[in-house]
């Protein structure tokens, strides 16, 4: 590569990356090959640091060998601003992992010396990490208002990883403005409305209309809104008022439980489907949709407990038995499954059969018993915590790098708490949006002390996932605070099962804002509105007296109602509806 066009590569990422934002790392893609501490950029600390032409992008990156510690690797002292959000990303591809092992620990830090003391951040851990392959890594930090110096560096658990690393960048994360919602709200209207005509025809004179009024009632939202429920609790005839708040309130459905294979199975070969099963099918009998949670659990506390020494092909035939025995059960009944749980903070059916990609193979099996199910990877550590946002960018990346495998989209875990900044929650959440595939929010609560201010936080959250056009759903993790892990997170409670003010807050959204519900005079014949995407029921009206009512469904293209009415007067009838 010439001088100029590395003055030009080294001046494209100095004005900066996406959105406008500015890079403040200097040779921040590696193309001048000086890594000395002196030189005010990327330095080897404690390794070997030489120029690869393997590069993700441009023409080098650097190559770290003869790591002398877990610590060991490239470091790079920052020029930061007190009190201020930013995000660090760059590319590594390791060159090995640890003998016997199928992947690595690597892990971004910043070391924070402050007036007050000092303090080491781990930014992101990749702990599944497979060779070979550029993935990202990285996270966001908030520095503290003492702060006086900064060290980001790479490191690998195990000393023996080599690696290379490119394409890096810190950004100082920007601020929502004051006025954030204002163009949420604009964006819900346009993302989540759709257009909605109704015109009458077979009228002689517009005076055979004066009287008439048309009702458009929206019965369901096309957006997800839904809770975890217990199994037992939507059967038992005792827990009637449980049941009424969750139909009253929710769209969608997590059997919190009883779909988690240690939990069905809790002896080998006794599986109790029952519980769980019943549920669904009284949910479905008042028009749920239920997502599926979860097939396979990659932790080992997780698995059954006689499964847990399992290995090889006995592992894999216990897995077919798995999916052969759920999920036709399961088919044409749930409309997501999640198919293994927190794959990249776990890696038990990984060693257990010796093959890294086993997930993949578990979504195609899926996919063969029943091809109608979308199918969900499904994590944590990556909108609350900052740990994990970029790992789980990886997975969905190789995921959706093989058309083979049958990847629906992201189910992102969000137990959220009331320190984190919207802004950092947003900038987490659009590294999600830029894998391109569709995002649920599957495991939504908030650890607020202050009911309001978990009322006005619960607010904004909901309103930033809503406005997030990629985002097709919320699912919160319970409801109730009897029947919850942490019943300070609940939006009901009490015996009678009461709102409190973040659970009036949500059915403000949900059952009023967020819902389309019209009622207005069509003396004109034709009416010009605009609703919420979902499934509705027109009724016409004369006098107060119902003539016909008609369900349709709004999607994004809109919906165009005729309505042919005879007669006139007390004897209009309206012979149909035509929905187009």
């Amino acid at each position: 590569m010439s001088h100029r066009s590395v003055l030009v590569l080294l001046l494209t990422v100095a004005i900066g990356l996406a959105f406008g934002e500015i890079n403040l790392l200097k040779n921040a893609d590696f193309e001048l090959s000086t890594f000395s501490e002196s030189s005010g950029a990327w330095y080897a600390n404690g390794c070997s640091a030489t120029a690869s032409d393997d590069s993700y992008t441009g023409a080098h990156s650097v190559r770290v060998t003869n790591r002398r510690g877990t610590w060991a690797g490239m470091s790079y002292h920052l020029t930061l601003k007190p009190g201020t959000n930013y995000y660090f990303k760059a590319h590594i591809k390791l060159q090995n992992v640890p003998t016997h092992d199928l992947t690595a620990n690597t892990q971004v830090m910043v070391f924070l010396q402050m007036t007050s003391g000092s303090k080491y951040l781990t930014l992101s851990e990749n702990k599944v990490m497979q060779p070979h392959i550029w993935q990202a890594i990285g996270g966001d930090f908030t520095t503290p208002a003492d702060l006086t110096s900064a060290r980001l560096y790479i490191q690998s658990k195990d000393a023996s990883v080599n690696y290379l690393l490119d394409s890096s960048s810190l950004v100082e994360i920007p601020p929502l403005p004051i006025n954030w919602k204002t163009t949420a709200n604009a964006t819900i209207d346009k993302m989540r409305k759709a257009d909605i005509t109704v015109s009458i025809y077979g009228h002689s004179s517009t005076k055979d209309l004066i009287g008439v009024t048309i009702e458009v009632i929206q019965n369901k939202h096309e957006f997800g809104f839904g809770s975890a429920v217990k199994a037992s609790a939507m059967t038992n005839p005792q827990e009637t008022t449980y049941q009424k708040v969750f139909y009253d309130n929710f769209e969608w459905a997590t059997i919190e439980n009883f779909l988690k294979w240690r939990m069905m199975e809790w002896t080998e070969g006794k599986v109790n489907y029952a519980t769980a099963m019943n549920a669904v099918d009284e949910m479905l009998k008042h028009g749920t949709n239920i997502r599926a949670h979860n097939l396979f659990w990659d932790r080992k506390s997780n698995v059954p407990a006689w499964l847990a020494n399992t290995t090889g092909q006995a592992l894999i035939q216990q897995m077919e038995r798995r999916i052969n025995g759920i999920v036709p059960r399961t088919k044409g009944k749930v409309e997501h499954w999640d198919v293994n749980n927190e794959n990249i903070h776990g890696n038990f059916f990984e060693s257990g059969t010796g093959d890294v990609n086993i997930t993949m193979w578990m979504f195609k099996e899926v996919h063969k018993v029943d091809p109608t199910v979308k199918l969900f990877l499904n994590d944590y550590g990556v909108v609350k915590d900052r740990y994990s946002t970029q790992d789980y960018y990886n997975q969905a990346m190789m995921f959706k790098a093989r058309p083979d495998v049958p990847l629906y989209g992201l189910g992102i875990q969000a137990h959220m708490h009331s320190s984190i900044d919207v802004s950092v929650v947003k900038y987490r959440l659009d590294q999600m949006v830029a894998t391109g595939l569709p995002l649920w929010i599957t495991e939504f609560d908030l650890d607020v002390r202050d009911d309001n201010s978990r009322a006005d936080y619960l607010e904004d959250l909901l309103t930033l996932f809503f406005s997030t056009p990629e985002v097709e759903g919320i699912i919160f993790w319970g409801f109730w605070d009897g029947n919850m892990h942490a019943p300070i997170r609940a939006l009901f409670t009490g015996s009678d099962v009461k709102p409190n003010a973040a659970g009036r807050r949500y059915q403000q959204l949900f059952k009023r804002d967020w819902r389309t519900n019209i009622t207005t005079p069509i003396a004109s014949g034709h009416a010009s509105l605009r609703g919420f995407r979902g499934q509705y029921t027109l009724r016409v009206t004369k006098a107060g007296h119902t003539l016909k009512e008609e369900k349709f469904t709004l999607t994004s293209k809109g919906a165009d109602l005729n309505v042919t009415v005879s007669g006139s007067g007390n004897t209009m009838q309206v012979s149909h509806i035509l929905v187009g």
